[in-house]
Parts: C-alpha cells; sequence; structure tokens
C-alpha cells in the first residue's frame, strides 16, 4: 500500500493547486456536483468535464471523487 495514503484512502496533498489548468481548477471547485451538472455550470459538454477529470487524476495521483473533494477542501478551492 501507498505510504501516502492516510487511513481515509485518500492521498497525502503534497502537491501545488499550480499544476492544473485554470478549467481543471474550475471543475475541482465543482467537484461536489454531479459531472453533468459541472459541464452546463462551465457549458462545456459532459465528455469534456470526463476528460478534465481524467487529466486532473493523472496530474495529481487522485483515484476517485472524494479524493477529489478532499483535495479541494484542503486546497480552499471549496468552501
Amino acid at each position: 500500500m501507498n505510504q501516502l495514503i492516510t487511513n481515509y484512502g485518500v492521498p497525502e496533498i503534497n502537491f501545488e493547486v499550480g499544476i492544473l489548468t485554470k478549467r481543471e481548477i474550475e471543475i475541482v471547485e465543482r467537484s461536489l456536483l454531479p459531472d453533468k451538472n459541472i459541464a452546463w455550470d462551465l457549458n462545456i459538454s459532459y465528455y469534456t468535464v470526463l476528460s478534465h477529470l481524467k487529466s486532473i487524476r493523472q496530474k495529481t495521483g487522485l483515484q476517485d471523487g472524494r479524493q477529489l473533494v478532499y483535495f479541494g477542501i484542503k486546497k480552499g478551492l471549496i468552501n
């Protein structure tokens, strides 16, 4: 098991928000919403949202939506 994973299955957040694009940050800010609602809010297609989420996962190592929300809260992107 990866030593960066905490007891809750969330990796330690040891990377900066700066590795993400502006649009990826907008997706993280809305990560509490369903993917289709994110697409609607940002006026982009659902498949574009999925593409951005894939890119975010590749850059950060996050594996699922729960970890993405944790990251957003920890970095102050989600209030």
